[in-house]
């Protein structure tokens, strides 16, 4: 294997998903931390990189989930990637939290999914997506929905951002960050 590493990284969910990629290759994990986030990513970090073999002055791309999600979440991923990008010269790349949770389990020209993150007061943050020539179709941009709102089928129910995904989004992701707050 050869080229810059990629790091993937989600804190929009109570789980953190952090991955290192490298030419289709590479780890990741997903790790239920609560609201405990920055206890974690660093540690997780240093872990990962070692089990792969690399330093972290060969992260060259950062994939970062950009929710929906609470602000304190998301706020840990974008300054924690902004910070490792700025120190090592990265690209930072966006993608949705709620795409990346889904898209293992899209499949081509099946049907579509709808992944929901739940919120507070029956409210669920939610998108609904397809893939179509391997290529994610957003069917329904990300919105707040009321319980008696939801699709009555096709539903996954907080599942937590794959890291393996988020790498796998990077051809389809935008440079830079939009973090969605809902």
């Amino acid at each position: 294997m050869g080229g810059v590493w990629t790091l993937a990284l989600d804190t929009a969910t109570p789980y953190l998903a952090l991955g290192l990629f490298r030419d289709g290759e590479g780890l990741g994990r997903v790790v239920r931390v609560e609201r405990r986030h920055e206890e974690h990513l660093f540690s997780l970090l240093d872990e990962l990189l070692k089990e792969v073999g690399a330093r972290k002055e060969e992260i060259g791309t950062l994939v970062l989930g950009e929710g929906p999600g609470s602000y304190t979440g998301l706020r840990i991923a974008l300054a924690a990637g902004e910070g490792v990008a700025l120190g090592l010269s990265a690209r930072v790349y966006g993608v949705s939290s709620l795409l990346a949770a889904c898209w293992p389990f899209l499949e081509e020209g099946g049907p579509p999914l709808t992944p929901l993150f739940t919120a507070r007061n029956r409210l669920y943050y939610g998108a609904t997506y397809a893939k179509r020539e391997g290529k994610p179709v957003e069917l329904h941009p990300p919105a707040r929905w009321k319980a008696e709102e939801l699709p009555q089928e096709g539903l996954l129910l907080d599942a937590p951002p794959d890291p393996r995904a988020l790498y796998e989004l990077l051809p389809f992701a935008h440079p830079g960050l939009n973090p969605l707050y809902l």
